[in-house]
C-alpha cells in the first residue's frame, strides 16, 4: 500500500508541477501564480502529514506517513518552462492509461532517459532523505542506465553510496540485490551471480568492489561486457537475446543492471583495469548534506522548528567528532545522527500521550498539533541526545559532552526521562532477590 501511496503522490506532483510550467509558458513567464498553487498545495498535504506522524500510529502506518513527509517538492527558483534543464533532470512520474500493455503505463522520465515503472513488490522500505548529492547521483546512474551501462558511485564509507543506489532500484520499481565482495569471490561465484541477475531481471550492486583481486577484475569485466554489448542489441533489435555465461547461453532480462561502489585508496585495495573502468559511469560522492538530510528527517518525525534544530545539532556532532577522545567504538556520523533524531521522534509522541492522558483525566481534550506547539523542541532533541549517547561514551568524555550542548543548546535544560515503567520491573527483580 506505502509503495502504491508513495507512486500517486509522485505523479500528482510531476503532472501538477508540469501542467503549472505550460501555463506559465505559454503567459510568456511572467504569470508565476500556478506554480506557488501547487506548491502550497503540497506544503498544506506535508503539514497534515506532519500532524499525523504525532498521533498514535500503528508501527507498519508510522513508517508510511514518514515517507510521505520525507517526499518534498523540492523546486528550483527561477524555473518557469518546462523544458528548462533544471525540470527536465528532476525524476518525473507519468501515468498513461492508453497503453494497451499495463506494464508500459508507469514511465520514469530523468533528462533523456526514460524506464518504465519495474512493479516488483517492494513492501515499506527505508526512505532515503533527497539531496542535491543524490540527484545527481540519480542523473549521472539513470544515463548510464540508458546507455546500458554500469554505475559506479565511489567515495568514502557513510556518504550513501549503496544506499543511494538501492533507492534510485526503488524509485523505479526494480529489486536490487547488494553482495559484499570479499576475497573469498571468484570467478566462478560471479558468474553464476551474473546469469541470476540476467534470468530475473534484477539489479547487482557489488559493495567494495575493487577488494577483488586484480585478475579476478580482468576475467569478470569479460562478462559484465558481454552482457551490456547484450544489452545494447536487445535495444536496437528490440528482441531477447541470450549470453553465454559460465558455459550456460543466458536470456538477458533488459531491466537487470549492474553497480559497483568502492573506496578508493584505502589499503589492500586493486585498481580497475581500463577496460572495466569504461564499461561504467562513476560519481564522486564525498561530503553528504547532513543539515538538509536532519531537517528532513526532523520534519518527518513531527519537529515544527526542524530547520533551526538541523542547523544546531549537526555543529554538535562535528564538535563531538573533534573533541571528545578517539574511540574504537565512537560513531558520530550519519548513522549515529539518525538514530538520535528517530529517539527524539519517539521522545516528542511519549511526551504529547502523557499530556493527552493527563487531560484526559481532567475531562478535557487537545488535538496533537496543538499539545505539539507547546512543546519545547530543544529540550527534546538534548533528551535524546543524553539517552542515545552518553551510554556510549567513556567517563571523562561524558562532562565535555554535555558542554558541549550548552555550548550549542544555551539556556536549554536536560530533563531527565522518568523510566517509570523500567524502574517498577527493577524494583520487581530485586524483591524476588531478596
Amino acid at each position: 500500500m506505502s509503495q502504491i501511496v508513495v507512486l500517486a503522490a509522485q505523479i500528482s506532483w510531476s503532472e501538477d508541477i508540469e501542467s503549472a510550467l505550460h501555463v506559465i509558458a505559454n503567459s510568456g513567464g511572467n504569470n508565476l501564480q500556478p506554480l506557488e498553487e501547487v506548491l502550497t498545495a503540497v506544503e498544506i498535504t506535508l503539514n497534515v502529514l506532519a500532524d499525523s506522524v504525532l498521533q498514535e500510529q500503528p508501527p507498519l502506518r508510522r513508517k508510511k506517513l514518514e515517507h510521505l513527509r520525507r517526499y518534498s517538492s523540492t523546486h528550483k527558483k527561477g524555473v518557469a518552462n518546462p523544458k528548462s534543464f533544471e525540470w527536465l533532470s528532476r525524476m518525473r512520474f507519468y501515468f498513461d492509461p492508453r497503453q494497451a500493455d499495463v506494464l508500459q503505463q508507469l514511465s520514469i522520465h530523468m533528462a533523456n532517459a526514460k524506464f518504465n515503472y519495474g512493479f516488483e513488490y517492494l513492501g515499506v522500505q527505508e526512505k532515503l532523505v533527497q539531496t542535491p548529492l543524490t540527484d545527481r547521483c540519480y542523473l549521472t546512474m539513470t544515463q548510464a542506465l540508458e546507455s546500458r551501462l554500469g554505475g559506479s558511485p565511489f567515495g568514502p564509507a557513510g556518504t550513501g553510496k549503496t544506499e543511494s543506489v538501492k533507492a534510485l532500484g526503488h524509485q523505479l520499481g526494480r529489486f536490487v540485490l547488494v553482495f559484499n565482495c570479499d576475497e573469498t569471490f571468484d570467478f566462478q561465484a560471479m558468474g553464476r551471480i551474473f546469469v541470476g541477475l540476467c534470468q530475473v531481471g534484477a539489479w547487482g550492486c557489488f559493495d567494495e568492489f575493487n577488494r577483488l583481486e586484480e585478475r579476478m577484475l580482468s576475467a569478470v569485466s569479460q562478462q559484465i561486457q558481454m552482457i551490456q554489448e547484450t544489452l545494447k542489441n536487445q535495444l536496437s533489435q528490440k528482441t531477447n537475446i541470450s549470453v553465454e555465461l559460465i558455459g550456460k547461453q543466458v536470456n538477458v532480462n533488459p531491466d537487470m543492471a549492474i553497480f559497483i561502489t568502492m573506496n578508493p585508496g584505502y589499503a589492500g585495495r586493486s585498481n580497475l583495469p581500463d577496460n572495466l573502468k569504461k564499461l561504467f559511469r562513476s560519481l564522486a560522492m564525498t561530503k553528504p548534506d547532513r543539515q538538509l538530510i536532519a531537517q528532513v528527517m526532523l520534519f518527518s518525525q513531527g519537529f515544527r522548528t526542524a530547520e533551526k534544530l538541523a542547523s544546531k545539532i549537526v555543529p554538535f556532532f562535528k564538535l563531538c567528532d573533534e573533541q571528545l577522545s578517539n574511540q574504537s567504538h565512537y560513531d558520530f556520523g550519519l548513522r549515529a545522527l539518525k538514530s538520535v533524531l528517530v529517539s527524539a521522534g519517539n521522545i516528542k509522541r511519549d511526551r504529547i500521550q502523557r499530556i493527552k492522558d493527563t487531560l484526559a483525566e481532567q475531562g478535557e481534550a487537545l488535538p496533537e498539533g496543538k499539545i505539539a506547539e507547546q512543546l519545547p523542541e530543544q529540550e527534546i532533541l538534548i533528551q535524546s541526545v543524553c539517552e542515545t549517547m552518553v551510554p556510549k561514551l567513556v567517563a571523562e568524555d561524558i562532562p565535555l559532552l554535555f558542554s558541549l550542548l550548552s555550548d550549542v543548546f544555551p539556556g536549554v535544560s536536560y530533563t531527565r526521562a522518568e523510566m517509570k515503567g523500567l524502574k517498577e520491573q527493577i524494583k520487581k527483580s530485586a524483591k524476588k532477590c531478596i
